[in-house]
């Protein structure tokens, strides 16, 4: 018979902090995308651009913005069986996505790109201590 504990931990993982921060980006670039959606962003379209000139413009920054967080979320999903390729892609993710929320906040302060620099650096963190659960590259047999 199985029984469930609730104070255990069957599996360490020692990449969760970083999934969940990966989960929050995807889940902030899909409300990113519906306010996109709703208008909530202007595009540099002329005023004599025609409506399909606008609709295209909204629909490709909304599809961009959408791939980024199946990205985010692939690569949460990676992290789960790690190598080194994963890892180094998610610690350069969570590096540039800090970088770019330092220009933002430079740029226009408030509290958005605060979050994404406290998230990314709390996801790098994770990364950086969690490599060390990487399995070990399988050593090529010699030649004969």
């Amino acid at each position: 018979m199985n029984e469930t504990t609730l104070d255990k931990v069957v599996n360490e993982d020692r990449f969760a902090v970083a999934q969940v921060i990966l989960y929050l980006f995807a889940f902030l670039q899909v409300l990113v995308a519906l306010g996109t959606g709703i208008g909530g962003a202007s595009f540099e379209v002329p005023p004599q651009g025609s409506m399909m000139q606008r609709v295209s413009a909204t629909t490709n920054a909304i599809i961009n913005i959408l791939s980024f967080a199946v990205g985010y979320v692939l690569l949460a999903r990676c992290l789960y069986r790690c190598t080194t390729l994963v890892w180094r892609i998610a610690m350069c993710v969570f590096l540039i996505n800090a970088g770019v929320a330092v220009l933002a906040f430079a740029a226009r302060p408030n509290p958005y790109p605060v979050l994404t620099f406290c998230l990314s650096i709390s996801g790098a963190i994770s990364v950086w201590r969690g490599r060390s659960a990487m399995r070990p590259r399988a050593e090529p047999e010699a030649i004969r």
